[in-house]
């Protein structure tokens, strides 16, 4: 019969047969619903899909068969056995049973099989239980994914040395211990996502790294989780919402932990010791353990993301926080049960938007750095015990809305030389407070008739009579004209219209807020040929902008210069930061001539401080937000 060297017979005869190998031949019975595979060696199926449309009741692969083809069964929703493979078998290729839901039983891969290769069994989700062979040596991505009836547990076995992405994803129902031999070096993103596991993960010594997602949302784990001492990294989300209900150990040599990677394990308690090696921790990293009973910080650590601590409300004692900390990320630490006198280090630059909120535990400040820029909006917003006199530092230039709001406990407060702004609320219902004294020119905050006062009913505000009051000096130099320059481009021609994203949606709807000492001043994008530029949360002025979407390299706001508090800002350029932190970087331009980069961003400051690395799930960090030539 010729048709059956194609494999493919589509006629009324009893049987169809055919060439699946040099030395295989297959025949397939369609009374009984037979299909037997005999012969030695490998399989090479000369269709796609080779098998995919046969409805197939009993399926006999003999002796001397190595290796099933890919594709050969791929998608066969009529494949209706138990699925018995030779003892012979060494592999079986990319998507051979993919999608072949009506598998049952448990799958018992021979003792010979060393390779498992992609979406083998993806889908199968007939089959009740997976038994891997000693032999085994690679597991492809999504080898086992979906599995949704696999039940019971899986041994690994030694000898196993890779496991591919998402290899076992959301196989919920497994049970027992995950436990990873040493001879395992490489785990893909995903692999174990969303698996029902319920017993103890123990890890490979061989990992150098924890990769994205690889054990996310297996809450069922229980027990300790110690990280080896070969892993480096801990990637984003690696154990996100993980059920571990014992202590975390972290090695020393670890030197990254990702954005979410350890975030709403709500079961870990005891110490969390950080070692000294660690020099990133991403956003949200912790987020959410509220077993924690305490925290030690890397020595060396010069960025705390945003969140990275938020909600561990079990952590007790004092906060001891590296002498090498520039900046503190938006709410770090809010909701923590740190208590005390908090103490924050000499060269810390960025104390960001919540990042202490709600601590009911901190009882004082210690004298704030002499190098900090700015105290952002709600930093300390509802820490109930903090009291005491507060004295600014003449390097804060501005205090953002509701920063000690709820702090009954605060009495005085002295601003230094350096003041700018004080924002709305910034110590509302800080009931005990009775005296604000500047010590320089008057800043900009929002008076007792104002919708939200800066300061609270009964606190006597000093301002001495000759001094300068800064925001009638900013407005007179807003005055000015700020028609657009014209400098515009155009687009190139008519094929760059056609792209789907232009870059200036970049900026329709955002507020970009000022880094550094600018913290205050924020550019608000309302219209495609305008913007408003806010000191402390109030309009100085309204700027015509111009701007050529198609132009990619350059992306530039051109302006026809603006007033923006302590000079003037001509054009801005966009680009995109630090996990799409977007940003416009200008010159501003004193009225003494100096000039000094202004940067106006939208996420968290730290982002201005990293780097994303080509090839890198993890940044460099930098001493400064400055670009340096």
């Amino acid at each position: 019969m010729i048709f059956s060297l194609f494999g493919c017979s589509k006629g009324n005869a009893a049987s169809a047969s055919g060439s699946c190998g040099e030395n295989m031949t297959w025949e397939y019975n369609r009374s009984s619903k037979t299909l037997t595979i005999t012969g030695t060696g490998e399989m090479v199926t000369t269709d796609r899909f080779m098998w995919s449309d046969y409805a197939i009741r009993k399926l006999v692969i003999s002796e001397g068969v190595t290796s099933i083809a890919k594709e050969a069964f791929y998608s066969n929703h009529e494949l209706r056995c138990e699925l018995q493979l030779p003892q012979s078998l060494r592999s079986i290729g990319e998507f051979a049973f993919y999608g072949c839901d009506k598998l049952t039983g448990t799958l018992t891969l021979p003792d010979a099989v060393e390779t498992i290769d992609g979406y083998a069994f993806t889908h199968c989700s007939g089959l009740t239980g997976i038994r891997l062979p000693a032999s085994l040596r690679r597991i492809g991505d999504e080898a086992f994914s979906e599995l949704t009836s696999a039940e019971g547990e899986v041994v690994f076995p030694e000898g196993l040395e890779s496991i591919g992405k998402s290899a076992f994803y959301h196989c919920e129902k497994l049970r027992g211990d995950l436990i990873l031999p040493d001879s395992v070096k490489s785990i893909g993103n995903y692999a174990f996502s969303q698996c029902g596991f319920d017993g103890k993960l123990r890890l490979s010594s061989g990992l150098s790294s924890i990769p994205y997602n690889c054990f996310g949302s297996c809450e069922a784990l229980r027990g300790d989780l110690v990280i080896p001492e070969s892993v480096t990294a801990v990637e984003e989300r690696a154990f996100y919402s993980c059920g571990f209900d014992g202590k975390l150990s972290l090695p020393e040599g670890l030197k990254n932990i990702g954005e979410y990677a350890f975030a709403y394990c709500k079961g870990f308690n005891g110490a969390l010791s950080i070692p000294d090696s660690v020099t990133y921790i991403g956003e949200s990293a912790f987020t959410k353990n509220m077993g924690f009973t305490s925290l030690r910080l890397p020595s060396g650590l010069k960025i705390l993301c945003a969140q990275a601590f938020q909600e561990c409300s079990g952590m007790r004692g004092a906060l001891n926080l590296p002498s090498s900390l520039l900046v503190i990320g938006d709410d770090a630490f809010s909701f923590t049960g740190f208590e005390g006198t908090l103490t924050l280090p000499e060269g810390l630059r960025s104390i960001g938007s919540g990042s202490f909120a709600y601590c009911p535990n901190l009882t004082g400040l210690a004298p704030l750095p002499a190098s900090l820029e700015h105290i952002r909006r709600g930093a300390f917003s509802g820490c109930s015990a903090l009291g005491g006199a507060l004295e600014i530092p003449d390097g804060v230039r501005s205090v953002g809305n509701s920063a000690f709001n709820s702090c009954p406990g605060i009495t005085a407060v002295t601003f230094g030389t350096g003041i700018q702004s004080i924002g709305a609320g910034a110590f509302s219902s800080c009931t005990e407070l009775k005296s604000a004294a500047f010590k320089g020119a008057v800043p900009d905050y929002y008076g007792p008739e104002e919708k939200k006062p800066t300061f609270p009913e009964g606190c006597s505000v000093e301002e001495p009579a000759s001094v300068l009051h800064l925001r009638e000096e900013w407005e007179k130099n807003a005055r000015q004209d700020t028609n657009a320059s014209g400098n515009t481009g155009s687009s190139a021609d008519g094929a760059a219209k056609d792209q789907p994203y232009l870059w200036t949606m970049s900026l329709n709807g955002e507020d970009f807020l000022g880094a550094g000492p600018y913290a205050d001043i924020s550019l608000k994008f309302e219209s495609n040929n305008s913007f408003k530029v806010l000191v402390n949360g109030r309009e100085l002025a309204e700027v015509p902008f111009e701007a050529d979407p198609y132009n990619y390299t350059d992306s530039i706001v051109f302006t026809n210069g603006f007033y923006c508090r302590d000079g003037r800002v001509k054009d801005l350029r966009f680009s995109d930061g630090f996990r799409h932190d977007r940003q416009l970087r200008g010159e501003l331009v004193a009225e003494d001539g100096t000039t000094r980069e202004i940067v106006f961003h939208t996420r968290s400051e730290e982002c201005l401080y990293l780097t994303s690395v080509k090839g890198s799930p993890f940044p460099e960090t930098k001493d400064s937000w400055e670009t340096t030539n």
